[in-house]
């Protein structure tokens, strides 16, 4: 699946099911998902994290993708055009 599939995957999801986050609920949703994970990561730190709150690690950083995607999508972002943009410019300060 590529980045432009999930965000049209998403959307249609959130379409769907009636999700309709303001801009403000769609960071705070994605704050806490990845402060969830920073909180876990900081608990143990020399050990592998396998899960997060009984939730496999997998399925949180999944959590945070989807909140990711949901949240650009709200503020009218598309990931795919971002994250190249982002690499050239990376690029070109090395």
């Amino acid at each position: 699946m590529t980045i432009k599939e999930a965000q049209e995957l998403i959307e249609a999801w959130n379409e769907k099911h009636a999700v309709r986050n303001s801009e403000l609920t769609g960071i705070a949703l994605l704050t806490e998902k990845v402060g969830e994970l920073a909180r876990a990561v900081a608990v143990k730190q020399s050990e592998p994290i396998r899960h997060i709150n009984g939730i496999p690690l997998s399925e949180e950083v999944a959590a945070i993708f989807w909140q990711l995607i949901s949240f650009s999508s709200q503020a009218g972002i598309d990931l795919t055009s971002a994250l190249i943009d982002d690499l050239e410019r990376k690029n070109r300060t090395k």
